[in-house]
Parts: structure tokens; C-alpha cells; sequence
């Protein structure tokens, strides 16, 4: 379920992850925190709206791809907010909904190859950790996990 509760963020840290198309994934003081860029009932509103405005005003039903160009214009704005309130420190003062897996319900993680596998009492995650904060975000992981991550080159 997501949540709107502000994040408990100590410190200015927001170590990227792979995000989709519809969330942001980052790695932060209190676990690995998943934030909303963009709900499935406002993708498609914004679909429709876009469909119909185009074919009002031109007579014509355009395919596919330049709504998608509209939506990945609209999610640009809302992703580069979530990575520089991450970036500043302010991710808690966000008002989009969120889920947290907390570092204390992790029970293994296993960092190999620039990808994070995840283990929980009720899931199995991965994630990617791109290559420009891989580094850091490993040492700070080890930090937070210790002896339940796992390290492999």
C-alpha cells in the first residue's frame, strides 16, 4: 500500500536504484523507499486527454508514440523533484504516496554485479544500483545491513 507519512531522513542521503516508468526507487536513511512519479489512473487521463485534444483539433487519431513522448515529458518533472529532494536532504517533505521496506525487516540482501537482490519475510525484490553511485551506495548498504548483506564481484 502507499503511504504519504514523511520519511525520517537524518541526513541528505538518497542513493539511486532503478525506478520505472511510474516509480522512483531510491536507497535511504530509513530502507529502501519506492515513491510514485506518476499513478496508473493519471497516465491514462492523460492518454485520453491528449488523444482527444489531438483529435479535436486535428481530425485525427495519431498513434501511440507522441502521447508517449507527452507522458514521459510530464513524468520528467516530477522524477528530477524526487532526485533533487533526495539529492538536498528534503525526500521527507515530498507529499507522494511511498512504500518503505525498513532496514530492520530485511532479512538478506546480496549485492553482485551492480544488481541488489533483496530478501524479506514477505518478498523476493531486485534492484539495479547505476554505476556512478555504486560504490557508495554498497559501503552505505553494509552500514545499514551488516552482516545480512552480502557482497560478490
Amino acid at each position: 500500500m502507499a503511504e504519504t507519512r514523511p520519511l525520517a531522513m537524518s541526513s541528505g542521503i538518497g542513493y539511486p536504484l532503478n525506478g520505472t516508468f511510474f516509480w522512483e526507487r531510491l536507497i535511504s536513511d530509513e530502507g529502501i523507499v519506492s515513491i510514485r512519479v506518476l499513478s496508473a489512473v493519471a497516465f491514462w487521463s492523460i492518454l485520453i486527454a491528449a488523444e482527444a485534444i489531438l483529435f479535436v483539433l486535428f481530425r485525427l487519431l495519431i498513434g501511440f508514440i507522441p502521447i508517449v513522448i507527452l507522458l514521459w515529458a510530464y513524468t520528467r518533472g516530477a522524477r528530477s523533484g524526487v532526485k533533487r529532494a533526495a539529492a538536498s536532504g528534503t525526500l521527507g517533505q515530498l507529499a507522494r504516496p511511498r512504500t518503505v521496506i525498513n532496514w530492520n525487516e530485511i532479512a538478506s540482501a546480496n549485492v553482485r554485479k551492480g544488481s541488489l537482490e533483496v530478501v524479506t519475510s514477505r518478498r523476493k525484490q531486485r534492484f539495479v544500483i547505476p554505476k556512478a553511485s555504486r560504490d557508495n551506495a554498497v559501503s552505505f548498504l553494509s552500514g545499514k545491513l551488516g552482516p545480512k548483506l552480502t557482497v560478490a564481484n
